[in-house]
């Protein structure tokens, strides 16, 4: 009975858990390769964190890295504290991380692995600022490139005519004008 009771409250200690636990959040889209030859701005998502203690940092990158072609999707504060530039990201996206750290001086890169093709920049306490000799582009490895996933819009469905429905009857000879009111004329 005894071993019973706590069996009981073993099962119900382990429901109650997975019952209160947080859903999993979504995966992360992966992504879309391209081939490319080179990396220029315009292929390259990034998202910009202020891990110092400078106000508005983060938003004067973002200005910087707009004004030079690249996708902004994010700029934010990060508990995460950084002394110098962090250039972040996976290393099937090297060229764009390459791209990217060329903006800033005294910047490092640093790996990670994530799936969606963007590039992190991290500034901190000791930002050494931009570097204005940056590349315009860098060559790719192996002809292709990881760009982040734009959303598309899904087709929708087109309309179409049922051919029965729209009867027309054809313009007397002479009678062009009202043949090109009703849209059959030239």
């Amino acid at each position: 009975m005894l071993a019973l009771l706590g069996f009981l409250i073993w099962g119900a200690t382990w429901g109650w858990r997975n019952l209160t636990a947080p859903l999993p959040g979504p995966s992360p889209t992966p992504c879309v390769t391209v081939p490319a030859t080179v990396v220029t701005p315009a292929n390259v998502s990034v998202r910009v964190f202020n891990g110092g203690f400078t106000s508005g940092l983060a938003g004067r990158v973002r200005d910087h890295l707009t004004n030079q072609g690249f996708t902004v999707l994010r700029v934010a504060n990060t508990d995460e504290r950084v002394a110098e530039t962090i250039v972040r990201g996976s290393e099937e996206s090297e060229s764009a991380l390459l791209l990217v750290q060329s903006h800033f001086n005294e910047s490092v890169i640093q790996y990670d692995d994530r799936v969606d093709g963007t590039v992190d920049v991290f500034v901190g306490t000791t930002y050494a600022g931009v570097n204005e000799n940056f590349l315009p582009e860098v060559a790719t490895e192996g002809g292709v490139t990881c760009e982040f996933p734009s959303p598309s819009p899904s087709p929708s469905p087109e309309a179409t005519e049922d051919p029965g429905s729209a009867e027309t009857e054809p313009a007397a000879e002479g009678d062009e004008a009202t043949a090109d009111a009703e849209g059959d004329g030239e």
